[in-house]
């Protein structure tokens, strides 16, 4: 009986050693998870970070979308959706969906090229035939959802980190700021006026800062219903693309 409890005392001892080291493994994986998880960047840095990253970019794909109202660009177009891609400088393509305000509003889908100094849009009632914009006009001075976004990102006051989201698997930071209706020209020249702000959000790449979405809340001018909200979505950053003229 006595060996009995030699060996008892024995396989306790050896259990609570085995006990003892696991627990002292665990808080060690436990203080490295804790001391190696990143810290909430600042969101100014962040903003400015975002910004520079978009400049430097050689091409991306777009997508501006409008909720409560649209953007007057063109042939008196109120644009309400544009879909396309960016090659820099100078190069943009993109599938307008508007509707034609001096025609009862109606719906229309056009075209749009711009290469250089010259931009050219599709006839919104006969697709093939294609109409050059005079200089002034140039559709890069028009609408530039790349201008734009590093413009709100830019001039934004009042910055503060809102929170993480996933956007197409990348985890992404989403900081908030308030962005003068003036810096963002680019985005709607005709309608932008001093004396207005919006509220604007952007989610922004954790690992890089690559900014993939855009939200501007609130009129940018007197033109704008009190509702409106811009959104734009970037992706396909630095893929070859090829934009060209249309064959006339």
């Amino acid at each position: 009986m006595r060996g009995y409890f030699q060996v008892t005392a024995t396989v306790l001892l050896a259990l609570c050693a085995l006990v003892a080291f696991s627990c002292k493994d665990d808080s060690k994986s436990t203080n490295s998870s804790v001391a190696t998880a990143a810290a909430p960047p600042d969101p100014a840095t962040l903003a400015k970070q975002a910004a520079d990253q978009i400049e430097a970019l050689k091409s991306f794909h777009f997508l501006l979308e409008h909720e409560n109202g649209g953007t007057p660009i063109v042939l008196n177009l109120l644009m309400t959706r544009a879909e396309g891609d960016i090659v820099k400088p100078e190069r943009l393509r993109a599938d307008v969906e508007a509707t034609a305000t001096q025609l009862g509003n109606a719906n229309v889908k056009v075209k749009v090229v711009n290469v250089g100094d010259k931009a050219l849009i599709s006839n919104p009632f006969n697709a093939r035939q294609w109409i050059t914009l005079p200089g002034e006009n140039r559709l890069a001075d028009i609408f530039d959802p790349g201008a734009g976004t590093t413009a709100a990102l830019r001039a934004a006051t009042n910055l503060k980190l809102a929170g993480e989201d996933t956007i197409g698997g990348v985890k992404v930071w989403r900081i908030e700021g308030d962005v003068d209706a003036q810096a963002l020209s680019a985005v709607a020249t005709s309608v932008a006026e001093p004396g207005y702000t919006v509220k604007g959000t952007a989610w922004v790449g954790q690992d890089k800062p690559l900014v993939y979405r855009v939200r501007l809340d609130g009129p940018l001018g007197s033109k704008d219903p009190a509702n409106i909200v811009r959104k734009i979505e970037l992706s396909k950053f630095d893929e070859n693309v090829n934009i060209e003229l249309p064959a006339s």
